[in-house]
């Protein structure tokens, strides 16, 4: 009985040992990919106290002007997983397809300042945009017979968007800026707690950068703005700051200082945005409590499951080895009975 129990116990240890292994090495890392069809929490990132130009439509007609207030920016991601699934070669079972809205409104008339949507492709593990003949990006247009809608291919997306990569290390990365759309450094600084969770986190700093602008769109702003003008530049600059749970790769807090100016020819400059984004309370709940269940899942798979079923597994080979050679005392010997000599009579002895 002993040998069958030793035996049960070392076969039970053995696989609670392989288990831990299959966790932490196969199961987990499977794990850690985005699915096709997971939708993230919508994104709304507020400017209070941010000057900007806004574009109004009156009976006297189109008029811009720079106004005072605080800004709203909500951006909603729409999984497309019928499209990620269908993907060949390269991109086949490793990439998301999102569909992401953008819009802008000032919050004390409720106006709206602009809508831009795009179409990218995510690696599911990284997050990082990869190459995909389907990315677009549009932005929508006053005139309604300009609005050409999100063609495919007339953008380049490249580097970070939404998520940093699972497991995201302490250096610098690759972060794409709207504004003069191509990814740009951003750096690890350090270590900071952000709602009990460690985060990383990260700066970008985008210096003063001249902004590409077609003939008619700046001399309809300088109409408005620099009447007089016959020409001018306009230049952009901004810093950007992320948290970023290292783990799950979320993007718990966000800060993004934007300053857009004009320069005319003649006159003072303009300034046509100055605003600092970060997340509204709603917000920052939602991100920081998806990136809580994701972590502790992670550590649950990935590291306090395994740690169990590996203890629990050695002390069961222990205990059936110690069992299977565990020597069996031999058999007490009964001693033999003493034996009485037969008494001889004295006669015998004499005779």
């Amino acid at each position: 009985m002993r040998r069958v129990t030793g035996s049960i116990l070392v076969g039970v240890g053995v696989l609670c040992v392989i288990s831990a292994g299959v966790l932490a090495w196969v199961i987990v890392p499977m794990q850690k990919q985005v699915p096709t069809d997971m939708k993230p929490p919508d994104v709304v990132v507020v400017a209070p106290n941010a000057t900007f130009v806004a574009t109004q439509i009156s009976a006297t007609g189109v008029q811009v002007s720079v106004q005072h207030g605080t800004l709203a920016s909500t951006t909603v991601v729409t999984p497309d997983p019928k499209t990620a699934d269908s993907l060949t070669g390269d991109l086949a079972g490793k990439t998301l397809i999102w569909g992401t809205t953008q819009t802008t409104a000032w919050v004390e008339t409720k106006a709206g300042i602009s809508q831009n949507d795009s179409k990218i492709a995510l690696d599911q593990k990284s997050g990082a945009a990869v190459p995909w003949s389907g990315q677009c990006y549009h932005e929508a247009q006053l005139d309604p017979t300009k609005d050409t809608g999100c063609t495919p291919g007339n953008i380049n997306f490249t580097g970070q968007f939404y998520l940093f990569p699972f497991d995201t290390g302490k250096k610098t990365y690759q972060y794409w800026d709207g504004t003069l759309r191509s990814a740009l450094p951003i750096a690890y600084k350090g270590e900071e707690k952000v709602s009990g969770l460690d985060t990383y986190r990260f700066e970008q700093v985008v210096p003063k950068t001249p902004l590409p602008v077609d003939a008619p769109t700046l001399a309809g702003i300088l109409a408005f703005l620099a009447p007089g003008a016959r020409g001018g530049t306009m230049t952009y600059e901004a810093s950007r700051t992320l948290w970023v749970e290292p783990m799950t790769g979320a993007i718990v807090a966000y800060q993004e200082r934007q300053h857009r100016e004009l320069a005319p020819d003649t006159g003072a400059p303009v300034v046509l945005l100055d605003a600092t984004f970060q997340y509204d309370p709603a917000t920052a709940k939602a991100v920081t409590d998806e990136a809580k269940d994701g972590r502790d899942q992670i550590l649950l798979l990935g590291r306090y499951l395994p740690i169990g079923l590996l203890v629990v597994g050695l002390v069961g080979i222990v205990a059936g080895l110690l069992m299977l050679h565990r020597r069996t005392a031999p058999p007490t010997a009964t001693p033999a009975p003493a034996t009485v000599p037969t008494a001889v009579p004295e006669a015998e002895q004499r005779g």
